[in-house]
């Protein structure tokens, strides 16, 4: 070992972020639909057992190794939605998500071309209904949040003697919002949820500073 080979290494591999048990990457689909621009979502099949079935979620999945997170957003929108790469514009990568389970996840938003939207065909084993929601319903929606603590539970074999330390030891903790948008019996949580409320209030910004509301 060194120097020199750490310098190579460390040079030659593509940066995450560390303690990441696995990656993610997902789309955050624009549909225009009736003159107005629609987030577009779909609800989990019911047989995806483990998979948060039945819950609202945007077209994504797991990282496949080599592949860079915007391919596996459009591999996955295509294997789970029929819509082709080519009919999908990405706008732009969305801040990176990494949940308490240690899961990163990479958001990217993009507009699907009306021939893209036509195209849409759902996989019946991934996915059990699609649905639009105008952006505009979202940007005046009541901002519905709850939030639960997070916080380090230590059992009896923590070597807090061991190590000098009072088993009362002030660990940090934090909290994790739970941002809830409900349209037409569709309850749309979890991370889905935030990765919603992170655009919106990015929307609204972009509206602050003269641009076009949506």
């Amino acid at each position: 070992m060194t120097v020199d080979r750490m310098k190579q290494y460390f040079r030659n591999r593509e940066l995450g972020l560390q303690c990441t048990a696995s990656e993610y990457a997902v789309l955050l689909p624009l549909v225009e639909r009736d003159g107005k621009l629609c987030l577009l979502y779909e609800t989990r099949a019911e047989t995806l057992v483990g998979h948060q079935p039945g819950e609202v979620c945007f077209p994504g999945g797991r990282r496949e190794k080599g592949e860079r997170p915007v391919d596996t957003a459009l591999r996955e929108t295509w294997e789970e939605l029929g819509i082709p790469a080519g009919d999908i514009e990405v706008l732009a990568p969305l801040d990176v998500v990494q949940d308490i389970s240690d899961r990163v996840i990479y958001p990217f938003l993009a507009a699907i071309t009306p021939e893209g939207a036509e195209k849409l065909r759902a996989s019946e084993a991934e996915v059990k209904n699609t649905f639009l929601v105008p952006l505009d319903y979202l940007l005046d929606y009541e901002e519905e949040v709850y939030r639960y603590p997070v916080r380090f539970e230590a059992d009896d074999s923590f070597p807090f003697e061991r190590m000098g330390f009072p088993k009362n030891y002030p660990w940090r903790s934090g909290w994790m919002d739970v941002p809830i948008y409900e349209y037409e019996g569709h309850f749309i949580w979890g991370l889905t949820g935030r990765m919603t409320r992170w655009l919106l209030d990015h929307l609204r910004t972009m509206a602050e500073t003269g641009e076009e509301k949506p």
